[in-house]
């Protein structure tokens, strides 16, 4: 064989061979929007497409909003020099390392970081607009105490908290304290009165604590539609009073009294800002409740636009199967009312997916 020759076929093996084909990677776009408004309501047709390099096992929601989505700063609070009620600061640290990752997965252009108690006071201080993350089950006293409340302040000017833990507001702990020191009647706790700092005078039922927590059965429109699963309802508030004060329910619903139902992911609006409590405490690692499945279900109430979707609307939902390499089409036809200013198109796959695809977009209505 001329030297020629082998030469090029030696060079098409080792072409063969260092160029390995992958498939290509999945995708999800938004195809058309098409926007008629005619009075106070609008019609939005949305048109989108799946490409699906791995079988999917996906979700498309869109959320009616009355303000454009904002990726706000995530703040974890995170000091050893206090004490934790009822968890453990490792699992509050693998609650941010999670949380990081979900919402990097989905895009989420804001940090992820762990703040001490002197960070925490600086940041509502400032009133910087940010979401903090509160699962110790205690207020540090350099933010709430009976001489001072850097909390609701911050929150109606238009901060976001997220509570894990029992009654919010019930333990005030001090630096310096240890578990073994935490008191129930200590006169530095605010008791069933700790509620009543926040705003939520009456959300709460207060019940005797036992070795099993009480867990929510009914799945929520919401629960269901962003596939949030934390359960726990043991110090949750009480549904009729998160609906009656425009809230939503964003879990699941349970209780033994059908008129006292509780709800174990509530959103409470609280003036400018929003307060999001789940219905006890952050549970131990890989376990249902437990960091990583709470990191789900925060960055899916984060990316859904559920923060600031319209009280007196609906989310709408649609799940998808595909095949490897399928391509697939959807379209939803939606109607909306005066108060929303555009549409959150949220796309996501569950956890028992082989692939992995998430994709966020704003649509504003009624510009026509």
């Amino acid at each position: 064989m001329p030297a020629a020759i082998l030469v090029l076929l030696l060079l098409g093996e080792l072409m063969w061979y260092s160029a390995p084909t992958s498939p290509k990677r999945g995708s999800f776009s938004v195809l058309n929007v098409i926007k008629e408004t005619e009075g106070s309501k609008t019609n939005v047709t949305i048109t989108y497409q799946f490409d699906a390099n791995l079988p999917l096992d996906a979700a498309v929601v869109i959320t009616p909003v009355t303000g454009a989505p904002e990726d706000m700063p995530v703040y974890v609070f995170y000091d050893a020099d206090y004490p934790t009620v009822g968890t453990n600061w490792i699992f509050i640290a693998m609650l941010q390392a999670h949380l990081k990752a979900e919402l990097t997965l989905r895009g989420y252009n804001a940090v992820v970081e762990l703040v001490n108690a002197e960070e925490l006071k600086d940041i509502l201080l400032a009133g910087e607009r940010a979401i903090v993350i509160m699962a110790s089950g205690a207020f540090p006293s350099n933010v709430l105490s009976k001489n001072v409340n850097l909390i609701k302040p911050w929150i109606d000017s238009g901060g976001v908290l997220v509570w894990f833990g029992f009654y919010i507001g019930y333990y005030v702990v001090d630096k310096g304290m240890t578990k073994e020191t935490i008191k129930d009647d200590d006169p530095r706790n605010f008791r069933e009165n700790g509620s009543k700092q926040l705003g939520l005078d009456g959300f709460f039922e207060y019940l005797e604590l036992d070795n099993n927590p009480k867990v929510a059965v009914y799945q929520s429109p919401i629960s269901d539609a962003i596939d949030t699963s934390y359960d726990l309802i043991q110090q949750a508030p009480l549904l009729h009073m998160v609906w009656a004060n425009n809230g939503s329910v964003l879990g699941k619903i349970g209780g033994e009294n059908p008129f006292r139902f509780r709800s174990s992911i509530s959103l409470i609006p609280s003036g400018k800002g929003r307060i999001v409590i789940f219905g006890f405490f952050l549970m131990q690692s890989l376990a249902l409740n437990g960091p990583e499945c709470a990191a789900w279900d925060i960055a899916q109430i984060l990316c859904s636009g559920v923060l600031q979707m319209e009280p007196a609307s609906v989310m709408w939902h649609r799940d998808h199967r595909l095949a490897m390499g399928e391509t697939k089409m959807g379209l939803f036809n939606v109607t909306v009312s005066s108060g929303v200013v555009g549409l959150v198109i949220f796309e996501f796959t569950y956890e028992k997916s082989d692939g992995v695809l998430f994709h966020r977009d704003f649509v504003s209505v009624p510009d026509v």
